[in-house]
C-alpha cells in the first residue's frame, strides 16, 4: 500500500512518526504509557506545544511499529495503537487503543464514542453556592480509571511560542490533538506522565502550609494587627492574613489603597512582616466586566506611558502590551512593596474566544508576576481552577460556598479527586462563605477537616470564623488541631516534594494506594495523607456522629484512641465532637517538628514518629522553603531513614543527609518515638552505646497525647552528615 511506503520515522527522542499517504497523521510516543496522536487535514504539524503544556520527554521508548491489514500498529508494554490512515479525521472505525492488564479485565479497547464510566473524576471550576449554583456542573474526567486509560482531547488552537513568549495559532485549524494515557494497573505511572506532559506541580512556600485567616470585611490596619495579636495570645499559630477587596479605594476597581483604612500601607506591611505573617490581596480581574483604572489611580500614568494609544483603562488580556504592562507596573510592584501574593478572585470572560480557559490564562500572569520579583521568592497565588494544566499555578480556591454540612461532606471527595488532574492544593472556605455565625458543631467539624486538608483557610462574607467568637471548648479544639497540623509540616512538605517529582497528590483517594480493592473506590468521604495517614472526617451534626468507615489492607493505629484495626474491613465508628479520627499505618515514619508561632523559622528540632513493621523506608526532604532555588539550582537535602523489625530487634538507621541549601543547619536536635505496644524491649543502643530506656505517651512533637506506649530515643544535637544507627532489643 502506498501509505505504508510513506510512513516516516522523523525522530527518536521522543519517537515520532508521520503516517498515511497524505501525511495526515503524526504520532509522538512520549513514554511506554503515553502517546500523542494528531490529525491535520492540510498535513501541517506545528513544533510549538499547546499553551497549557510543558512537555519534558527525551527518552527513547522501546516499542514495536508495524503494518497489519491496512492498519499502522504501535505497541509498548502498556498498550497497542491501531490506526487506519485513510486520510479522514480520527473517528470510530479508524482508531483502536488497547490497554493491557486493567482492573476491568485483562485488556480494554477504547475507540472514539466510548464513554468511560469507570473514570474516578478530576476537578471542576469551583463550588460556588453548592449544590444550587453548580448543580449542573460535574467533575471533569481525571487521570484515574479502572479501565486503565485517560484520553485528553486538546481542542485549543493556541500554541506557546518560546521565542515571542506569547501565543500563536495553529497552522491548520482543522486539527485533532489527542493525548492517550494507557497505564493499565499502574496508576502511579499515570501521574508521572501527567506532570511530564502538562508541567510539574511547583512546591509552594513553606508558610502556605500554615493557617490562613481570611474574611470579606472592611478591615483597618489596626484591626488586622489586633487579630494577629489575639492568635498569638492564644498560642495559636498563624502564617497568612488575606485582605479582601476593601483594601482598595474603589471597591473592586483600581489599585489605589484605601487611605482611610490603611493611612500608611507600606508601614503596615512592614509591621506585619515583623510578626512573620504573610499578606495576600484580593483582586478581581473580570467576571465579564473589565476592571478599569480610575483617573486618580497611582499606576495610571505608568500604564499610559507604555500604551499611549489606550482609550479605556483596563487590561486587554489578549494583547501582550497590556498584559506585560499590568504585570510589570502593577502586580509585581505590589509584591515588591511587601505584599506576598495575589488572590485572583475571578477571570476575564472575553478570553474564551481564544480557545483557552480564561481563568488559566489570567492565573499564569499573576503567578509570573511573583517570579519577576527581585527577592527570588517562590511564587504562589490563590485562584479558581483553570482547567487542565492549571495545576502549575497553585493554590486552587474552591469558591463561595453555603455553610452547611452538605458542603462540608462534598468537599472531602472534591479535594482528593482534584488531585487526579494535578489540583493538589485546594483551599476551601472553612466554615463556608455565606453563613453568619454558624452552629458550633458545624464550625468544629469543618475546622477539623481543614487542619488535615492541603491548605487551611477560614473565610466568610463577614460571619465570625475566629474561634474566640464561639466557646472556650471551640478555642481549645481549634488550637489543638492547628498545632497538630503545624507539627506535621515536615511530613506535608516531604509529600509536596514527592508531588513535584512524581505528581502524586498529598491528599489521596484510597484508590491510589489500593487500586485492587473495590471498596477503595466506594468510600469517598475519607482519604489518605500520603500513604501513611488515614483521615475519616465527620460530616454531620451532633455531639456524636456515627458513620461507616473503611480500613484498607494493613494495620491502622488510632492517633488519639486506644484502637488498632486490621484491614481490610468496614466498621461503623462513633465520632465525638472533640475529635477527628486519624489512623497511622503500621510500617510508617512520620516526621514532625516543634510548633512555633509560624513556619518562618528554620526547623531546629525534628521528631521521628515510627510505627515499625518489617522493612520501612522514608526519604525525608528539606529546603529553604521560600525561594526557587530548589529547582533552579537543586538546592535541597534528602535523608534516607530505614527501619527493620524482627522478633528480637527494631533497627533504625538515619543515613547522612545528601545535598545542601543556603543556611541548612548541619546539626539538628532529633528524637524518635517508636510504637512498641506491649513488647518488652530491654536495651537501647545508639551507635553501639547503651542508653536508658524511656517511654512516653506524648508524640507528634508534643501535640498529641496518645493512649499507646512509645519508646523514646533522644539523639540530642547530632551532626546530620553522620550516620546514626539505633538498635532496640528484646
Amino acid at each position: 500500500m502506498k501509505w505504508m511506503d510513506e510512513t516516516k520515522k522523523i525522530s527518536q527522542k521522543p519517537v515520532k512518526y508521520i503516517v498515511g499517504a497524505n501525511n495526515n497523521y503524526r504520532i509522538t510516543l512520549y513514554s511506554p504509557s503515553l502517546l500523542r496522536l494528531e490529525y491535520s487535514r492540510k498535513a501541517v504539524f506545528d513544533d510549538e506545544v499547546p499553551v497549557m503544556m510543558q512537555p519534558e520527554f527525551s527518552e527513547e521508548v522501546g516499542h514495536v511499529a508495524k503494518w497489519k491489514d491496512k492498519f499502522f500498529m504501535l505497541r509498548t508494554e502498556y498498550f497497542e495503537l491501531r490506526l487506519l490512515p485513510d486520510g479522514k479525521p480520527l473517528d470510530i472505525g479508524n482508531i483502536y487503543f488497547t490497554v493491557f492488564d486493567t482492573f476491568c479485565g485483562r485488556n480494554v479497547v477504547w475507540q472514539p464514542g466510548i464513554i468511560d464510566k469507570e473514570n474516578i473524576g478530576g476537578a471542576m471550576l469551583d463550588l460556588f453556592k453548592f449544590p444550587d449554583g453548580k448543580s449542573k456542573e460535574r467533575f471533569s474526567e481525571g487521570l484515574i480509571s479502572k479501565r486503565g486509560y485517560f484520553i485528553f482531547r486538546n481542542c485549543c488552537e493556541l500554541l506557546w511560542d518560546v521565542n515571542t513568549r506569547w501565543v500563536k495559532r495553529r497552522s491548520d485549524w482543522e486539527f485533532q490533538d489527542w493525548f492517550m494515557f494507557g497505564y493499565g494497573k499502574n496508576y502511579k505511572r499515570a501521574f508521572v506522565d501527567f506532570i511530564k506532559l502538562f508541567g510539574r506541580i511547583p512546591l509552594i512556600p513553606k508558610w502556605a502550609f500554615g493557617y490562613w485567616y481570611s474574611k470579606w470585611y472592611k478591615f483597618r490596619d489596626t484591626d488586622i494587627l489586633g487579630i494577629i495579636k489575639k492568635f498569638k495570645e492564644l498560642d495559636i499559630p498563624i502564617d497568612v492574613f488575606i485582605i479582601d477587596t476593601d483594601w482598595r479605594k474603589h471597591g473592586w476597581d483600581g489599585y489605589e489603597w484605601n487611605r482611610e483604612f490603611f493611612p500608611d500601607y507600606k508601614k503596615f506591611l512592614q509591621e506585619v512582616k515583623k510578626q512573620n505573617v504573610r499578606i495576600g490581596l484580593n483582586d478581581h480581574p473580570g467576571y465579564d466586566v473589565p476592571m478599569r483604572l480610575h483617573p486618580d489611580d497611582p499606576y495610571l500614568d505608568k500604564i499610559k506611558s507604555r500604551i499611549p494609544e489606550m482609550q479605556e483603562y483596563y487590561c486587554n488580556w489578549t494583547d501582550r502590551k497590556y498584559v506585560d504592562a499590568w504585570v510589570e507596573e502593577i502586580f509585581t510592584k505590589f509584591l515588591e512593596d511587601g505584599v506576598d501574593f495575589w488572590w485572583v478572585d475571578g477571570n476575564v470572560g472575553n478570553l474564551e474566544n481564544m480557545g483557552f480557559p480564561s481563568q488559566q490564562w489570567v492565573n499564569r500572569f499573576y503567578f509570573e508576576a511573583a517570579k519577576n520579583t527581585s527577592d527570588n521568592r517562590r511564587p504562589v497565588i490563590l485562584s479558581r481552577w483553570g482547567g487542565m494544566g492549571a495545576h502549575k499555578y497553585p493554590v486552587q480556591f474552591s469558591g463561595d460556598t453555603y455553610s452547611t454540612f452538605e458542603t462540608l461532606r462534598y468537599q472531602i471527595s472534591y479535594t482528593h479527586k482534584g488531585g487526579n488532574v494535578g489540583a493538589v492544593y485546594w483551599s476551601h472556605d472553612i466554615g463556608g462563605f455565606f453563613g453568619a455565625k454558624i452552629p458550633e458543631d458545624l464550625y468544629i467539624r469543618w475546622v477539623q477537616f481543614g487542619c488535615f486538608s492541603p491548605i487551611f483557610r477560614t473565610h466568610s462574607i463577614g460571619g465570625p470564623r475566629e474561634p474566640w467568637e464561639y466557646s472556650e471548648r471551640v478555642v481549645e479544639i481549634f488550637k489543638k488541631y492547628v498545632r497538630i497540623r503545624y507539627a506535621l509540616f515536615p511530613y506535608f512538605y516531604t509529600l509536596a516534594r514527592e508531588c513535584f517529582e512524581k505528581g502524586l497528590p498529598i491528599i489521596r483517594g484510597l484508590y491510589i494506594e489500593y487500586p485492587e480493592d473495590k471498596n477503595s473506590y466506594l468510600f469517598e468521604e475519607e482519604y489518605l495523607i500520603g500513604d501513611a495517614i488515614l483521615v475519616i472526617p465527620a460530616y454531620g451534626p451532633g455531639e456524636i456522629f456515627e458513620r461507616e468507615a473503611y480500613f484498607p489492607k494493613g494495620t491502622w493505629v488510632s492517633l488519639e484512641n486506644k484502637e488498632i484495626i486490621r484491614g481490610p474491613c468496614e466498621k461503623k465508628i462513633k465520632i465525638p465532637l472533640e475529635k477527628i479520627p486519624i489512623y497511622i499505618k503500621l510500617g510508617s515514619i512520620i516526621p514532625t517538628c516543634t510548633v512555633k508561632d509560624n513556619l518562618s523559622s528554620p526547623i531546629s528540632e525534628i521528631e521521628l514518629n515510627i510505627y515499625p513493621y518489617k522493612n520501612v523506608k522514608f526519604n525525608y526532604y528539606e529546603d529553604d522553603g521560600i525561594t526557587q532555588q530548589y529547582f533552579l539550582n537543586n538546592e535541597f537535602i534528602k535523608q534516607k531513614i530505614l527501619t527493620r523489625k524482627t522478633e528480637k530487634e527494631i533497627y533504625i538507621e538515619l543515613a547522612p543527609i545528601e545535598g545542601n541549601y543556603t543556611n541548612c543547619p548541619e546539626k539538628i536536635v532529633c528524637s524518635i518515638n517508636i510504637f512498641v505496644h506491649r513488647f518488652p524491649y530491654k536495651t537501647v543502643l545508639i551507635d553501639g552505646s547503651e542508653r536508658e530506656i524511656k517511654y512516653t505517651n506524648m508524640i507528634f512533637s508534643n501535640t498529641v497525647k496518645t493512649m499507646f506506649s512509645f519508646l523514646r530515643v533522644e539523639l540530642g544535637n547530632y551532626n546530620r552528615r553522620d550516620k546514626k544507627v539505633i538498635k532496640i532489643k528484646v
